[in-house]
């Protein structure tokens, strides 16, 4: 069987239950593809061995971390042939007044017994089978008549499992309930349910909580600069310079970094002090310029960047933060913005669009948003190197790979599909984010400058440990936006269904993007009409969502306040729809006055 390469990904990876055109369920057996290149192994590898160490070594299964010294064991493919086998090989007779089951051993005795053994009747799978968290499956178990073994058993399907009977229409049992169904016990004696009891879940054949796929998202720009700037020892810095607004692109933080001595800047605190010990000395304002110039704080680049080692080791060192400069340096990835739009109308002599943008830019400033932008060549890259089954948080669940000893030369594969894609890409504003921490306690005094609230909230990231609470409203808050303006995009008029869309997560710099998740190599420019034409009601249904909800006032009650029906996403979350709060949220825009502005 063949599928697209995204449709590997999301539908069929190795050990995957799916249905077939032919009305066949299957399991995927191996997935077969070409050896991508053009991805940073060196990074995917790490993000994948930082990812692997929260799962205990005994709970990841055919997943050593790949470690230099192990890469060798790994295989990076694009996803290209499917091969699977049916499943469950459980079925039933079709016709209702026969129904009766027969269990095959191999799939080729089908094909030489395709009918129902006692009526000659057509034949279909039971559509249930069982799974468990350590990533075992079994198909449903068959109950026995004492008297007439398998020959006559039928399954009574209520629509629940919990309420389905097996029943024998053998002689003298006319009909009669033969057991009731039950969940089956697993060998493996980890994750045992409420009551101790180690078992097996039933589920439909297409039920997706039953296998997750474990992914990560990386930005995958073709430029030499990017590559450089991925392996600069000073990327860190980088990274900072370009958030803080200290450098208008990565290549010249590359170049700063360089051309750099070594030397060290003073602090304002120090400058400040030498400064009055050199006036004390008789120097003149001239002369100690020149020492400012030289060895005082640095009012840009990389030397002006000026935060805590805490806020270099522990946050500027993530994957997502030193790429997020790359995605908002414009001589790597363009991007256009809601004021770019309003300007090419103005030029054209637009006024019925300029008012519309207009209306736009206001309410999304109101929203506490510093910008809201397109951009038709989004580079990401989605890798995918293992499953898990009922529960995807680690501690809850065995973490499988999808090694296969006769395929890939027995090394562990790991699938990647990378692209340019359409994108939105939001960045929430410092000043208002710190304003509404400190009116709810978690900040004790407002900022002064833009500037200076974004260095504010990296220090709050950089002490999370200690101090978790603000970190945990600024994540709550981001990805919540993230999740309902992602929902908001499933209204069938931008060309988006919400299960083909997906989110990239900074919270720390407060941006994120939302990109359609397809991974083809064309856009439909429908975000770029999103954004030039519907942003305002976009951005008004957002603000709708963040306090309504279908499942109120049950929803309302949470805690937090998230659910399936107003903040949950099927597919494209990476952190499996956690640290969400509408309560966050809406608190964010009562405060912001937005709420009575719509």
């Amino acid at each position: 069987m063949q599928r697209s390469r995204s449709q590997v990904l999301f539908s069929f990876l190795p050990q995957a239950v799916f249905r077939h055109e032919d009305r066949l369920f299957g399991q995927v057996s191996t997935v077969d593809g070409t050896r991508v290149s053009a991805l940073n192994e060196s990074v995917v590898y790490e993000e994948i061995s930082a990812y692997l160490q929260m799962w205990d070594d005994d709970a990841r299964l055919d997943l050593p971390l790949p470690t230099v010294d192990r890469r060798r064991e790994y295989t990076i493919l694009s996803p290209e042939t499917v091969r699977w086998e049916v499943y469950p090989l459980v079925f039933e007779c079709t016709r209702r007044s026969c129904g009766r089951v027969r269990s095959f051993r191999e799939a080729r005795d089908i094909v030489r017994s395709p009918r129902c053994s006692h009526c000659g009747g057509g034949l279909r799978q039971l559509r249930f089978y069982n799974a468990h968290n350590c990533g075992r499956t079994q198909p449903l178990f068959v109950a026995k008549c004492s008297t007439h073994g398998w020959d006559h058993i039928t399954f009574d399907d209520t629509g629940s499992f919990t309420t389905a009977t097996w029943r024998c229409r053998g002689q003298g049992c006319n009909n009669a309930v033969v057991r009731q169904t039950n969940q089956s016990p697993c060998t493996c004696e980890r994750y045992p349910g409420a009551d101790g009891v180690v078992r097996m879940r039933a589920h439909t054949l297409d039920d997706s909580r039953a296998y997750t796929p474990h992914y990560i998202d990386l930005v995958n720009i073709d430029s030499s600069v990017f590559q450089d700037y991925q392996k600069h020892p000073s990327r860190a810095q980088i990274a900072l310079a370009h958030h803080l607004g200290l450098i208008s692109s990565i290549r010249e933080g590359i170049t700063q970094a360089n051309a750099s001595s070594g030397g060290t800047r003073s602090s304002p605190a120090e400058w400040a002090a030498k400064e009055a010990m050199y006036r004390e000395m008789g120097l003149g304002d001239s002369e100690i310029a020149v020492l400012r110039a030289s060895s005082g704080p640095a009012d840009s680049g990389l030397a002006a960047v000026d935060v805590s080692q805490a806020v270099l080791d522990t946050v500027a060192g993530r994957r997502q933060v030193y790429e997020r400069a790359a995605v908002y340096d414009p001589n790597e990835v363009q991007r256009f913005t809601l004021a770019d739009q309003r300007a090419s109308a103005a030029a054209r002599n637009d006024p019925a669009v300029v008012q519309v943008l207009d209306k736009a830019e206001t309410l999304a400033k109101t929203m506490g948003l510093a910008e809201v932008a397109v951009s038709w060549e989004f580079p990401i890259a989605k890798v995918v190197f293992g499953y898990t089954r009922e529960s995807p948080v680690p501690g809850d669940s065995n973490l499988r790979g999808f090694r296969h000893q006769a395929h890939h030369e027995g090394k562990h594969p790991v699938y990647a599909v990378e692209t340019e894609t359409e994108a939105v890409l939001v960045t929430l504003d410092a000043l208002a984010v710190c304003d509404f921490l400190v009116s709810r306690g978690e900040l004790a005094s407002l900022p002064a400058t833009e500037e200076d609230a974004k260095r504010k909230l990296l220090e709050v990231f950089a002490i999370a440990d200690a101090d978790p609470v603000p970190a945990a409203t600024v994540t709550a808050l981001v990805h919540t936006l993230s999740h309902l303006m992602l929902l908001g995009l499933d209204d069938g008029q931008v060309g988006f269904s919400e299960s083909s869309l997906a989110e990239w997560l900074v919270p720390e710099t407060l941006t994120f993007a939302v990109y359609a998740n397809s991974l083809k190599e064309f856009t439909l420019g429908a975000l770029w009409t999103l954004l030039s034409s519907r942003a305002a009601a976009w951005l008004s249904g957002v603000v709708t969502r963040s306090v309504r909800c279908e499942n109120d006032p049950l929803c309302y009650q949470e805690n937090p306040r998230a659910c399936e029906r107003c903040t949950f996403i099927t597919f494209g979350c990476p952190e499996f729809n956690a640290d969400l709060d509408r309560r966050v949220l809406s608190s964010f825009f009562q405060h912001r006055g937005v709420l009575a502005a719509i």
